[in-house]
């Protein structure tokens, strides 16, 4: 395997990880370049589970918007995340919502909500 550069995105540093395969590390991976310990496992899940906090837009239906901004409350495996914007992309919620008002529950049985980001009216 060769060098694999990532930027970390776990603070607002953004540390440029170098990261390579390492079979004599218990995890498998050595992680260079990262200022502290959460960057090293950044890195290390980026390789082995990469996964993201998922943004997308849910329609509305008696809103002043068409759509509504909504967000995962934790992270998505990355191969899921095609399957996750087409249930997104086919669901209506109905104003007035609240900011962090439960839109879809427990998205995929990923135990992972997806919550309105904004409020509508």
């Amino acid at each position: 395997m060769d060098k694999i550069i990532k930027k970390c995105k776990v603070c607002p540093i953004g540390c440029e990880l170098v990261i390579t395969e390492d079979k004599s590390n218990p995890s498998g991976y050595t992680v260079e370049g990262n200022s502290c310990n959460r960057g090293r496992d950044f890195g290390i899940q980026e390789i082995t589970e990469p996964s993201r906090v998922l943004t997308g837009r849910v329609l509305l239906k008696n809103g002043a918007m068409s759509r509504l901004p909504v967000k995962t409350t934790g992270v998505i495996p990355k191969d899921k995340v095609d399957e996750c914007m087409k249930i997104l992309n086919s669901t209506e919620a109905v104003a007035p919502i609240k900011r962090g008002e439960l839109i879809i529950e427990n998205i995929l049985g990923l135990g992972v909500d997806v919550i309105a980001a904004r409020k509508a009216k």
